[in-house]
This record gives C-alpha cells, structure tokens and sequence, in this order.
C-alpha cells in the first residue's frame, strides 16, 4: 500500500518537473551547452536542489497549517494587509502564464514540425485543442498520468541525445560539483535557475499538496524534480554538439549527422513533449492560482484557464509577438519569485500558522536564505534587462544588483534572528 502511495505521489508531483521543462528551458540548457559546454552544469544542479527546497517549504505550508497560500496571508497579516499582497503575487504570476502560453503552445508545435512538417497553423489548433480537451475534464489524476507520460517521453530523448556525446563521467561530475563562470556566462546561468524556479510552480505545488502527508510529498517532490533536473542536464550536454544555437532545425541537423535520423526525432519529440506539457500546466497553475490565492469561484477559476489557453492561441495563431507584454511580465515575476520566497520564509517560521513541528530549523533557514539571495539577484537581473531592452540602454548594472540583493538578504535574516 506505501508503495502505491510513494508511486501516486510522484505521479502527482510530476506536474511540476513536466511545468519547469518548456521550451524555455530547452532553448536556455542548449544554449548554455552550445556556448560554454558542461561548465554550467553545476547551475542545473543548483537550480535542481533549490526547487526542491522552496516547493517542499510551500507545500510543508500547506499540509502542515492546512491553509492554502491566500488563507495564510490573511491570517497572517488580515484581511485589509492581505488583500494587496494576494494582488502583488498572484497578479504578475497571472499574467505570465497567459504572457508565455504562446511560446508553450509553439514550442509542442516546433516539435512537431521537426517531426512531421506539417503546416504550423493547423499543428497550432490541434495542440490547442487538445490542452483544451485535458484541462475541460478537470481529473487531478489524468493530468498526472499525463504529465509522467510526457515527462518520461522528454527523459528518454533527451537522455538518448546527451548519450550520444563524448563525454566521461568524471566530465559531468566534475562540472556539475566544481561551480565555475566563464566570461559572459553571468546571465545564462541565471536563467538556467530562473527557468528551473518559477514563481507558478510554488503556487502549483501549494495546490495539489492538500490531502498528502509530508512524508509523501517530499518523496513525490524530490523524486519529481529530480528526474527534471536530469533532463535539463541531458538537454544542455546535447547542446554542445552545436557551436552556436540559433534554431531547432539546425540543432536537429546536427544531432541527425551524429546520431544519425535517430537524433532529429529524439529533439522533435522532447521539444514536443516540453512545449505541450508546459501548455497545459500553465493554464493548470492559472486555476490554482484563482483557487488558492484568490478564492475565487469554481467557474472564475474555469474562465482563468480558459483566457490563459485563449490568449497563448491567438498570439500563436497570429505570429504577433507582444514583446512589450512579456519584457513587462518577466520585470515583474523577476520581482515576484524574490517576494514569494521571502513571504514564504517569514510564514513557515510563524508560530501562529505552524506547530513546532511544522517550522523550519536554522540550518534549513540559511539554506532557504542563499536561495532567497540567488532569486533576488536573478529577478533584479531581470528587471534590468527588460528596463534596457525596453529604453534601448546596453549597459548592464550586474555590480548594483548584487549590491541591494546583499543588503535585502542581511535585513531578512536579521528579521528572522529577532523572531527565533
């Protein structure tokens, strides 16, 4: 009975290594592979273990106070306090699901036309339709046993691609324990952990925790991310067979010429795999979202993901990029998963929302602060580049942003010292 417990949980959890790996992130691990080889392994690994960590404490919250994230704010800080901060970190997490949905929907449709070379229009209905015909029947269940069947599709083909390179084990190992950073790798590996941290996944991981042990969770979790995490790596070692990424078509032609028509259809189908589970799970999260921040019915919350799947097709349908949109939504989630991790730190150590039990030891708070710092400096990044992207600027503010992430970091934890 525990082992079909252990195996519904990580079939469940699935959902959250099937969320993170989009297209998003094959196109973020190839490049980083193609532009400086296994040196930024490490950054998946860390990228790997701090999802873990902050998924585990938002669903920790969940099980252990039996609240859901917008129910602990407004414990925590009433209904008048609550209500602006349920806006500033649900809003902005809203608006991106609907922000990248097209590049979700496009990416399970450049999959596709690797494979079959179809026209894209139609390709882009049929991937629509179906995200639609899985998210209407609204089964927890079937969307895990989806995810887990995708997740393993993009497991097999990207593991077979990253097989085919000539690599050692002492390579990836070494690479992936000793953290280095090549001249000009500063914003790839932050994005390389931006694209493994999302701020919908915690919001996700919150929602469908609710009826498991903690026990449970973490084994589904960890075992979940884990697997993602393996994946990201296979990815970025099948980028190396490129000297520069610039498309899918021409990283299949390289992969086709090492290993043969083989290595075209492994990327066709990984990048299929990746793009229509993050298509459905991103409306998926929307929901949730409306649910468990926002409280809002059960048909608002249907009518959220329908909008969030609306609005990824009719931009991919278009070819329109609304570039603008998505610089603004990427400054601000870059804002929110800092906010989210800080709110998320104060509210598993109140006494109030969790027993003794259920709070977090020092040891772990110092963990939960470096991630803390890492997702600050990643979204301050972020903010500065949307800003010069957005006024056209081409400085960058790197030695700033460290700066203010190192004093925030101070003041957090000399607030967490006051309360213990």
């Amino acid at each position: 009975m525990m082992k079909n417990s252990r195996l519904s949980s990580v079939i469940l959890w699935s959902v959250i290594s099937a969320a993170f790996i989009g297209p998003g992130t094959v196109t973020t691990a190839a490049s980083a592979g193609s532009g400086f080889g296994l040196q930024l392994l490490w950054a998946v690994l860390f990228a790997t273990l701090a999802c873990i960590v902050l998924q585990e404490v938002s669903a920790r919250l969940t099980i252990v106070s039996g609240l859901t994230m917008g129910q602990a704010l407004q414990k925590k800080y009433g209904d008048a306090g609550s209500k602006w901060l349920k806006y500033i970190l649900g809003g902005p997490v809203l608006l991106g699901c609907a922000a990248y949905e097209a590049g979700n929907i496009l990416g399970a449709v450049s999959g596709l036309n690797l494979l079959t070379k179809l026209d894209v229009r139609w390709m882009t209905v049929f991937v629509t339709a179906a995200c639609f015909l899985v998210l209407w029947g609204d089964r927890r269940q079937t969307i895990g046993w989806l995810m887990t069947i995708l997740v393993s599709l993009m497991g097999i083909a990207f593991f077979i691609l990253a097989a085919g390179q000539p690599y050692t084990l002492f390579d990836y190992l070494g690479n992936s324990i000793v953290p280095t950073l090549p001249h000009g790798a500063e914003l790839l590996t932050l994005a390389l952990v931006g694209t493994t941290i999302v701020p919908y996944n915690v919001f996700l991981g919150s929602g469908i925790s609710k009826g498991q042990t903690v026990y449970l969770m973490r084994v589904g979790l960890t075992i979940s991310v884990i697997i993602g995490g393996l994946i990201t790596a296979a990815i970025l070692i099948a980028g190396t067979a490129v000297t520069s990424f610039s498309s899918y078509e021409e990283l299949a032609s390289a992969l086709t010429k090492e290993l043969g028509p083989l290595g075209g259809w492994s990327l066709g189908i990984g990048l299929f795999a990746a793009g229509f589970s993050s298509a459905i799970t991103s409306p998926y999260a929307g929901s949730i979202i409306a649910n468990h921040v926002f409280q809002w019915s059960p048909r608002n919350q249907k009518t959220t993901w329908i909008l969030i799947l609306l609005a990824g097709f009719v931009f991919g349908i278009s070819g329109v990029k609304p570039i603008p949109v998505i610089l603004a939504v990427q400054a601000l989630n870059g804002l929110v998963l800092p906010l989210l991790t800080a709110f998320l730190i104060i509210l598993i150590n109140d006494p109030l929302l969790n027993p003794n039990a259920g709070r977090t030891i020092s040891v772990y708070n110092l963990i939960l602060l470096a991630i803390f710092g890492s997702v600050l400096l990643m979204g301050l990044n972020n903010v500065d580049k949307s800003i010069t992207a957005w006024t056209g600027l081409a400085e960058s503010h790197f030695n700033w942003t460290a700066t203010i992430t190192v004093i925030l970091t101070a003041i957090l934890a000399l607030r967490l010292m006051m309360k213990r």
